[in-house]
């Protein structure tokens, strides 16, 4: 970020990214006539629980910075700070999406094309993804001893809450939650995969900061992130509302997105999940 913006202090820790103006569009892309910018909001997941008013005025700026836009979408822990979207849609007075629609659609059909008939468990299970994620899967939510499951998904909001040998060796761990849900490195029996990753649609386009911002913050260069996709989608959809905000996401809603993301050519592969 700090980099990005000529700021080194972000970088350098001199800075903590508490000031609005700290806040730095940071990569354009363009698909089938929709232009979309990631504008970075550079405060710590404690930090914006913290401060929810102080993520509030940055998350403000942010759309500023960005603008002019019509539709916002929130990533990773800005999408459970100030009212889930609520409380930056009647401030801008714009739509805002949270992105947990996408991230349960993504991690759902990750989960599923790696099942092979195996009971699944959903840690974090009493979050918004991870609610939708039990009922989809028909999984176990967090129960206690994770061992006894060889397919996990990890969903917890902020990340950081297991330890890494509470899971059996030859587990796979299918993980959404940013930071991710381990509290450390995997150990070599445990197979980690990245349950937002999408691949690049034919057509998508970008210009030279998003290659950077593609290889530091996404999960390479011909992948993106789900939560992306769906303010993406609502404006190719032609919708006025978000398709998500709050606590509740029914599996219904996770359902509709999938749906309509296929229509637009965003439709999930398997194949994301082994590259």
């Amino acid at each position: 970020m700090g980099l990005r913006t000529g700021r080194p202090g972000l970088v350098l820790g001199t800075r903590d990214g508490t000031d609005p103006d700290d806040c730095a569009e940071l990569a354009r892309f363009r698909y089938r006539g929709v232009e979309g910018v990631f504008v970075g909001v550079p405060l710590l997941p404690d930090q914006l629980l913290s401060d929810q008013e102080g993520a509030l005025r940055s998350m403000q700026r942010a759309v500023q910075i960005a603008g002019p836009v019509s539709f916002v979408g929130l990533g990773s822990v800005l999408s459970v700070v100030a009212g889930r979207g609520a409380a930056l849609e009647a401030l801008c007075g714009l739509p805002v999406t949270t992105g947990n629609a996408a991230t349960a659609w993504a991690a759902w059909r990750t989960a599923e094309s790696l099942r092979g008939g195996r009971e699944v468990a959903v840690i974090g299970a009493k979050g918004t993804v991870g609610r939708a994620l039990v009922e989809l899967l028909g999984a176990t939510p967090d129960p206690q001893d994770l061992r006894e499951f060889s397919l996990l998904v990890g969903s917890h909001t902020t990340g950081g809450t297991i330890d890494p040998a509470r899971l059996a060796p030859g587990a796979t761990l299918v993980d959404v939650a940013l930071p991710p849900t381990l509290s450390g490195p995997a150990p070599a029996h445990v197979r980690v995969v990245p349950g937002e990753r999408l691949p690049l649609p034919p057509g998508w386009s970008r210009n030279a900061w998003a290659w950077c911002f593609h290889a530091a913050a996404g999960y390479g260069l011909h992948h993106i992130y789900a939560c992306v996709l769906e303010p993406l989608v609502a404006l190719l959809e032609g919708r006025e509302r978000a398709w998500q905000q709050g606590r509740a996401l029914s599996a219904t809603t996770v359902r509709e997105f999938g749906a309509a993301a296929a229509e637009h050519g965003l439709g999930f592969s398997p194949q994301a999940a082994d590259r």
